[in-house]
């Protein structure tokens, strides 16, 4: 509170106004006569009202009045409200004024008097709102204002009754509440007598009073009662009150009225009498002779003080020449009023607008000549009550002229000039656009955003430009003219609205909070304390700062006017040259040259501003000393460790206070401006002192300066130079736009920030962060988590226990105090660049780290590594791994960069390997691939021999090598690595990779030294594992197999291949590939030792393995009991005969597939032999299925019986008495050509007899001793009952006649069978007297000899027995009779035989 006493100045502070924002308006009828009040003329009026009960702070209401409008507006500096504006319509009157506020049951009372009524608005308090769990949940979450529920039910109205002596017009009027709860509104007419109205307490049924108070004398009565109105006049009484006060005093309510006779009278609400008339000129008796008062008259207010017993009153006195304002304690003694004089203060020669008094301050409000409004304020207690006046510090108004520089685009000036945040209101520019657009018969959509309002703008100037071109073309110069022109009138149009809705019109002030607030025409502005630096530079050289010595403290002010005066001659074009010259890593005791050659060398300039600064120099005593203690209050280093003293206080309720404080989007915005003014004052400050100090060692002696001081000064240059980059950051973070960020952004910056393992500690939701346009880094700083460690900081100091109640007397500038301690760059603290990385924010990340880079030692290192990040961001890496790389220079010293690590490790070696291990991940997020080897090369060039970080950072360069298709160095880094487990994940990634690319020749070239091992491992359980339709890692061990000659293991890769090829893929393509495969693995074994040339056949054990897992513990999947897995397999030996075998079988498949429509030979496993001959037979591929059969070891009879019964079909659909169909035909020549019709004994005739000689070559051809392929021709063909071919029973008598005449028996063909005996029976005799018989096979006998041929006798007794049972038949009894004559001639024949044997 002491330093607080001892600030003088205050500053306005400007935060955008509402006004554009959506009102709830309500509408009241009071049923008067427009004719009767149409002249009525009542000034406007302003208030505010602050809350103090229900353990509300930090809350008010404020209103303004415009004729019959009353606008009431709530805010809160801790939460945002939502329906907080209502705007109230009184029709057919004027709101008088006298509006007052009460808080009383739960209810907040507002009080309104008009020209015919009075009004009683009732709302509920905001802590019902939060008893009713409405709002207060959290800071971010608006809550409901008292507004937001307003009801018509609860406002009562009561019109006046101008009956009596009260016929006149209002003059002022007044309003409060009684402790009974009653409304007490008192209303003083131009003839001086004042109607008192009483309403019965809310909720409670009653009558509304009215009543006259009692005029001071008897006569006056008289007078009043008797003569009428119209022959009085229309003067004005002497009597008639200026203004009015209602308070309850000493168990009373009295009405006080100060008159223009210049006499307090004060009434008692009760008595209704006058208890009190006190003439206010003994106060000052040099005006006892004044005369009465005329215009607007006296005023009086209250004064706001704490103290509820006594009552003190402020009366401004407004006369002709002078205006004083008088303090007035009204006492009770011995039951009769009395007013004692406190003070009087003596205004100014100006008109007044409007006054409020605390219990230490006068704010007024005043308007000059030239229309001017200006605040002034007066200490009435403390150090400085001293009656002189003091100017607050006023927002200055936006000229119209915008500078702008040559090379620069106009549009780009203006825009930035206009949507600067906090510069204009929205709802102003969008008003400005209405009236811009109105001039080219246009309009503008309503509830625009910022960005598409801009985007508006542009176009409407850009629109006037172009009409504004009389030709169709003109020059660069006249274009630039044209935009000028226009954006000049367009902005001019913004200022203007701006400074209309800026009119002053009243002032509010707490002495609760210290809260001080300018009441506008179209929003509300604070009013704040000056720290010591803005008073010393914007207040004449006033210090509040220290307890000095009274000479040190002169020396200090002659010092501030002293930077006063130099900042006063710089120009707007000098200040935008020096700061551009900053921008540019100009260093700041070179840029400031400029500014000394031009103020004090300048020969224009010299006389006005050397000698009365020579002047003020020269009344220095001690510079140096003077200049420090300057700076050292400029100089933010360290200063968080000396004013965070801990609290023994502190409680977990004051935490809470401390945290919710002031942080509603109000506050946050009073808070983000105040930020903005301090440290542009600071650096204009510590500008104007660099110029003070460059130009005091430049003059020297001309100003008394002796070269010990200058010397001195010279040594204070690199600080001052220091301190002003830092407050030029400062200011840059206050004005710097932050970037509009997507979700999308966010996400990734998340993830990125992730792989860093920081926490995302912004203190911002998403929502915040990604509708961030129009609101600077500062703000989004204040608003996340710098605005709450400021006041968790700010919380832990004595003061914050000293002064919770004096919010604005210490808290704004104490939190902001905070925050540019969290922005200054010369303290370690490290939060705004994280902030910033964490919101996303890397172009301002960016600009900052530029800022800082050349000039700021502290850390370097850190700043380097978020320049790194913001490198990454934007897409150059290769500018993010230099940075990254410079930075680990800070790993021991910097608190950032190590806790980046998280580690406890001290090995400087070691540390920087981890620090490179953070690093390369940054890169894998964003695939550079290029930049992570380079990284990681160079960690294990850093890293010690066994540090187990160097597996890590071999795997990293192993796997980044081998995306960018380096497979040498990829090769290289994985037999570098040290860690046995991870060199065998880089192999199994090596050849999964160049498999999966094609680059199979590189897999299988390099050497594997003690790798092959592994490598086989690796591809045998990728090729068992994957899908061979998609990867063939079977080809690429065949391939691996063959480059190192193991060709045994090459064809079981091969054959384990195929054997999968035809379980897994059962298709045409998959057949094919499963022959080749086969093909391959027997040329494989053809190449090995015949003695080696076998496999072992490939068991499923891998798929069994697999199954395991999915079945229950003793049961398959049907619910059988399942065979042990665990138990050992029988193993199956394959030589290259089984796998040509297999192969026949799978090409045999192929060569159906080619001339099968259906399709349904490819599905499932492939057949064995014999349906695979079944197969074959029944496609007419008789070659291919007597192949099988020979290479099986099968039979041929079904292949032979096929064929024959073909041949039959085939014989009868083309014999003479049938014909043959084209069809059959087309098909009996597809199947014919199936098979080889080159053999030389096959002739090209009809397809009936290409099919009987096919049949012939293979009985010719595959027919053995047995005739067994005969014997099935001809048992097809008879039992057909088709004749047999003439050659086929040539070729059957061969080789067994008699087995066809047991056919030809069995059968029923008697006759040839008969004739085949009787032929034969010849042949055989034949035999025995002649040559040999080759139809038989018979051998001749022409010597008695043992005879090797015989006769069937049990074929021939069965035909003999068949003919003698049909010899009914003529036929059959010949054929029997020829039989047995041929029979009896042979026995005969064999009788000679046998004698003449016998005789021999």
């Amino acid at each position: 509170m002491a330093e607080n006493s001892r600030v003088r100045y205050f500053r306005e502070v400007v935060v955008p106004s509402n006004s554009g924002s959506k009102w709830k308006e309500g509408h009241i009828n009071t049923v008067a006569s427009v004719s009767t009040l149409q002249d009525i003329k009542v000034p406007d009026s302003s208030g505010g009202y602050a809350f103090t009960e229900g353990g509300v702070s930090n809350r008010f209401i404020y209103w303004r009045t415009t004729s019959n409008i009353l606008e009431l507006v709530e805010q809160s500096l801790d939460y945002n409200l939502f329906g907080s504006q209502i705007r109230f319509h009184f029709h057919d009157t004027q709101i008088i004024g006298g509006i007052s506020i009460h808080e009383s049951h739960g209810n907040v009372i507002v009080l309104v008097v008009t020209a015919i009524s009075v009004h009683r608005l009732v709302f509920s308090h905001p802590s019902k709102l939060i008893k009713n769990n409405i709002g207060y949940t959290q800071s971010s979450q608006p809550v409901p204002s008292i507004f937001s529920y307003a009801s018509e039910n609860l406002w009562s109205k009561y019109l006046l009754n101008h009956g009596g002596n009260f016929s006149s017009q209002i003059q002022g009027a007044a309003s409060a509440q009684n402790g009974e709860g009653q409304a007490l509104f008192a209303l003083s007419s131009n003839e001086g007598s004042v109607l008192l109205i009483k309403m019965p307490p809310l909720n409670i049924q009653g009558i509304v009073q009215q009543f006259e108070l009692s005029k001071s004398s008897m006569m006056q009565k008289l007078w009043t009662g008797l003569v009428p109105a119209a022959m009085r006049g229309s003067q004005e009484s002497l009597e008639t009150a200026t203004g009015l006060v209602i308070h309850p005093f000493r168990g009373d309510t009295f009405v006080f009225a100060i008159c223009r006779d210049h006499k307090i009278r004060v009434w008692s609400t009760r008595t209704h009498e006058c208890v009190s008339i006190y003439n206010i000129l003994e106060t000052c008796p040099e005006l006892k002779n004044a005369p009465p008062a005329i215009g607007s008259g006296h005023k009086l207010v209250k004064v706001m003080t704490s103290d509820a017993v006594n009552l003190l009153l402020c009366v401004h006195l407004n006369f002709t020449e002078r205006n004083q304002f008088c303090f007035i304690q009204p006492q009770l003694l011995s039951g009769r009023m009395q007013h004692l004089h406190m003070a009087t203060v003596v205004g100014v020669a100006e008109d007044l607008i409007d006054y409020c008094v605390t219990s230490d301050k006068l704010w007024t409000l005043w308007t000059n000549s030239s229309g001017e409004s200006i605040a002034r304020v007066c200490h009435m207690s403390g150090e400085l009550r001293d009656g002189n006046w003091v100017e607050v510090i006023l927002h200055p108004s936006d000229g119209g002229e915008v500078l702008v520089s040559q090379h620069t685009d106009p549009r780009e000036v203006y825009t930035e000039k206009i949507f600067q945040p906090k510069r204009f209101n929205l709802y102003d520019i969008h008003k400005a656009l209405n009236v811009y657009r109105r001039s080219m018969d246009a309009t503008v959509p309503a509830n625009l955003d910022i960005d598409m309002l801009k985007q508006e703008v542009t176009e409407a100037v850009e629109d006037a430009i172009r009409n504004s071109a009389m030709a169709n073309e003109v020059t660069e110069e006249e274009y630039c003219d044209l935009q000028m022109e226009q954006w000049s009138k367009f902005y001019s149009g913004v200022v203007q609205y701006q400074e209309v809705g800026g009119k002053m019109k009243g002032f509010f002030a707490d002495s609760n909070t210290g809260l001080v607030c300018i009441i506008k025409k179209g929003g509300l502005s604070y009013v704040r304390p000056c720290d010591p630096i803005e008073e010393l530079y914007l207040g004449n050289g006033y210090w509040s700062a220290d307890h000095l010595d009274e000479i040190t403290r002169r020396d200090v002010k002659t010092l501030g006017m002293c930077l006063s005066l130099i900042g006063g001659k710089i120009s707007e074009e000098m200040v935008v040259q020096f700061e551009d010259s900053l921008l540019m890593k100009e260093p700041p005791e070179e840029a400031v040259r400029l500014l000394v050659e031009y103020l004090f060398f300048n020969t224009s300039l010299v006389e006005v501003s050397l000698d009365s600064l020579g002047a003020l120099v020269q009344n220095i005593n001690d510079l140096p000393s003077c200049l420090q203690v300057v700076l050292d209050s400029l100089d933010l280093t360290n200063r968080a460790a000396m004013e965070e003293e801990e609290s023994d206080m502190e409680s977990e309720q004051q935490q809470l206070m401390g945290d919710q404080m002031l942080t509603s989007d109000s506050a946050l915005d009073f808070l983000t401006t105040t930020l903005q003014q301090t440290s542009e004052t600071g650096f204009q400050a510590l500008r104007d002192i660099l110029v003070f100090l460059t130009s005091a060692i430049s003059l020297g002696d001309r100003d008394g300066i002796t070269p010990e001081i200058s010397e001195t000064l010279n040594e204070m240059i690199p600080r001052t130079s220091s301190l002003l980059q830092s407050y030029a950051t400062l200011k840059w973070a206050s004005t710097k736009v932050a970037t509009p960020s997507t979700s999308n952004s966010l996400e990734m910056n998340l993830r990125q920030l992730a792989t860093l393992e920081l926490k995302e500690n912004s203190g911002l939701t998403s929502m915040q962060k990604t509708v961030s346009s129009n609101v600077t880094v500062a703000e989004l700083f204040i608003r996340g988590v710098g605005g709450n460690q400021a006041r968790v900081n700010l919380s832990r100091t004595e003061r914050f226990h000293d002064n919770t109640g004096q919010i604005c007397n210490w808290a704004v500038l104490g939190i902001t105090k905070q925050i540019q301690l969290l922005l200054w760059p010369l303290n370690e603290n490290f939060l705004f660049p994280e902030f910033l990385a964490s919101c996303c924010q890397y172009l301002p990340l960016q600009e900052y780290s530029y800022q800082l880079n050349h000039w700021c030692e502290i850390n370097p290192a850190s700043r380097k590594f978020m320049l790194g990040l913001c490198y990454l961001h934007f897409g150059e890496p290769e500018k993010a791994a230099q940075c990254y790389t410079e930075a680990k220079e800070g790993l021991e010293m910097e608190a950032f960069l190590q806790s980046l690590l998280q580690t406890d490790e001290l090995n400087p070696r070691v540390l920087e390997v981890l620090y490179y291990l953070k690093v390369i991940r940054q890169f894998e997020e964003f695939d550079c691939a290029d930049t992570v080897v380079h990284l990681a090369r160079t960690a294990i060039s850093i890293a010690d021999q066994n540090d187990e970080n160097t597996a890590t950072l071999w795997s990293k360069m192993f796997k980044y090598q081998l995306e960018l298709g380096h497979n040498d160095e990829a090769y290289s880094a994985m037999v570098s690595n040290p860690d046995p487990s991870r060199r065998k994940d880089c192999l199994r990634q090596l050849l999964v990779t160049l498999c999966e690319r094609g680059d199979l020749q590189t897999l299988v070239g390099f050497p594997y030294i003690d790798l092959q091992d592994e490598v086989v491992s690796i591809l045998e359980s990728r090729a068992r594992s994957v899908d061979i339709t998609t990867q063939n890692y079977y080809d690429l061990l065949y391939a691996f197999y063959l480059s190192r000659n193991n060709f045994g293991k090459a064809g079981s890769v091969m054959y384990e291949h195929g054997m999968r090829l035809g379980r897994e893929v059962p298709s045409r393509q998959g057949l094919q590939k499963q022959a080749h495969c086969y093909l391959a693995a027997m040329n494989a074994l053809r190449l090995v030792n015949p003695m080696y040339a076998w496999i072992v056949k490939p068991t499923a054990g891998n798929e069994m393995q697999m199954m395991k897992g999915m079945m229950s513990g003793k049961r398959k999947l049907d619910g059988d009991e399942k065979e042990d897995l665990t138990a050992p397999k029988k193993m199956e030996i394959l030589e290259l005969e089984d796998i040509e075998k297999e192969f026949m079988l799978v090409d045999a498949r192929l060569q159906l597939l080619k001339h099968d429509t259906t399709n349904s030979v490819g599905s499932g496993p492939t057949p064995g032999p014999d349906e695979m001959v079944g197969l074959l037979v029944n496609a007419g591929m008789y070659d291919r299925a007597l192949t099988i059969c020979q290479l099986f070891d099968m039979k041929l009879t079904s292949v032979f019986d096929s064929l024959a019964l073909r041949c039959v079909n085939l014989a009868k659909s083309c014999s003479h008495s049938t014909l043959a169909d084209t069809t059959t035909l087309t098909r009996a020549w597809d199947w014919l050509k199936l098979n080889n019709l080159t053999a030389p004994s096959i002739k090209e005739s009809s397809a009936a007899d290409t099919a009987w000689s096919l049949l012939q070559h293979y009985l010719r051809t595959h027919e053995d001793n047995t005739a067994q392929l005969h014997r099935t021709v001809v048992v097809r063909l008879l039992s057909q009952g088709f004749p047999l071919p003439s050659w086929l029973i040539k070729s059957y008598k061969e080789l067994n006649w008699s087995e066809l005449l047991r056919l030809y028996t069995a059968y029923d063909q008697l006759e040839d069978a008969v004739l085949l005996t009787i032929e034969y029976v010849d042949a055989l005799m034949g035999t025995y007297s002649g040559p040999d018989c080759p139809a038989f096979n018979l051998k001749s006998s022409l010597r008695p000899s043992p005879l090797n041929n015989w006769l069937p006798y049990t074929c021939i007794d069965q035909l003999s027995r068949a003919l003698k049972d049909l010899k009914q038949d003529m036929l059959y009894d010949r054929l029997a009779e020829k039989l047995a004559h041929k029979l009896t001639s042979y026995h005969q024949k064999m009788r000679n035989i046998s004698e003449q044997m016998a005789i021999r």
